[in-house]
């Protein structure tokens, strides 16, 4: 099989791979740890992998970078603090990182010109719709994000200079005209997940401190049942969280850890009664769905985005739409066998087959 070269256009703002410490507030680091999975993944199926991404960062291929560190990092550049938002708090302003980033890109898209690449494999959604005419090779963008607000806007206008792969069915609904090349679900490494065939008493949630994952309606569901919450992750939305979150913390009902690193996070997943995400957005994916799944604990979600796709209803969760149908689905989650929550995702998402259908999308493309 022809082996291809490949340009990833990874991320300048988050170190590749991301640890805890390298994730600013108001981000998750799920995109960056996607791209370094896939393209390591890649990488040991024999591809040649120019990464893209900040200097600090580690790949099996080739860094090319433009800074030294990453610029969500670094204190010359950095997550400088932009405007404070009555509603929403601290709003970072991109006036500082975001240059970086179109140095990132002008500088892949020039060694492009120079015929290194078969393709450009970008993680930038819209950024790179601006420099894919510029050359013969393609750029398949993978689109970790909703398509909506300046998005949605920008991509109507010039979202066909390059080809997409969306990470769930549903993320595609409010642009379906786009040059999609495939729906492709992202994968974990199972073996790596410890599962546990029993629980304990406590329910968790794990995701940014964020209105639009519902932490709030967790803490909610946890104190109507009187069970303990651990909630796992990293929080932003400063207002949200001083005002609605932080004061329902006591340190014995409701936990809050913090962001974790992976082994500390999957020891707590797989010991947990359920997963409760009551989701208020359409989530375009969901990683801690199938993490929690991979270790033995059913998903309870609401019906919105992704979670369709992900959760196998009544079988691997329940998915749910109001409160009181959360609060039914934890009373009725023993019903659940944890060992069918772990061995559906080693059917649907595991590394190895996020890995093959993006190497079978590329040589589609190319063909």
């Amino acid at each position: 099989m022809r082996k291809l070269k490949i340009a990833v256009l990874a991320s300048n703002f988050i170190r590749i791979p991301p640890r805890p410490k390298d994730v600013p507030p108001q981000c998750s680091g799920a995109p960056e740890k996607m791209a370094h999975l896939i393209s390591e993944g890649l990488a040991k199926r024999g591809h040649k992998i120019w990464l893209f991404a900040s200097g600090d960062s580690k790949t099996s291929g080739k860094l090319v970078s433009v800074t030294k560190k990453a610029t969500g990092t670094d204190p010359k550049i950095g997550f400088i603090p932009g405007f404070f938002h009555p509603k929403f708090g601290q709003i970072p302003s991109s006036r500082f990182h975001e240059p970086y980033e179109y140095l990132l890109i002008s500088k892949c898209y020039q060694m492009a010109k120079e015929g290194y690449f078969d393709l450009i494999h970008s993680h930038f959604d819209y950024q790179t719709a601006f420099f894919a005419p510029l050359v013969k090779i393609p750029t398949v963008c993978t689109l970790h994000s909703p398509l909506t607000g300046m998005r949605k806007i920008i991509l109507e206008k010039i979202g066909k200079t390059q080809y997409y792969i969306s990470i769930s069915n549903s993320q595609r609904t409010p642009l379906l005209n786009l040059p999609y090349l495939a729906t492709i679900y992202h994968g974990v490494d199972v073996e790596k997940i410890p599962f546990s065939k029993k629980s304990e008493n406590y329910l968790v949630f794990a995701g940014r401190i964020h209105p639009s994952k519902g932490t709030k309606e967790a803490i909610l569901v946890a104190k109507r049942l009187k069970m303990k919450l651990i909630i796992l992750g990293r929080h932003g939305e400063e207002v949200y969280w001083e005002k609605e979150i932080k004061p329902q913390i006591d340190g014995k009902r409701i936990i809050y850890k913090g962001f974790l690193g992976q082994k500390e996070m999957y020891k707590i997943l797989s010991k947990a009664k359920a997963f409760l995400l009551p989701l208020k957005w359409e989530e375009p994916f969901g990683l801690t769905m199938i993490e929690a799944m991979a270790a033995g604990t059913p998903v309870i979600a609401f019906d919105r985005g992704s979670a369709k796709e992900i959760i196998k209803d009544g079988q691997t969760g329940f998915l749910v739409k109001t409160l009181e149908e959360m609060i039914e689905a934890v009373k009725n989650v023993e019903k659940i066998e944890r060992e069918k929550c772990r061995e559906y995702v080693k059917e649907k998402f595991t590394l190895e087959k996020m890995v093959e259908n993006y190497e079978k999308a590329f040589f589609k493309l190319l063909k």
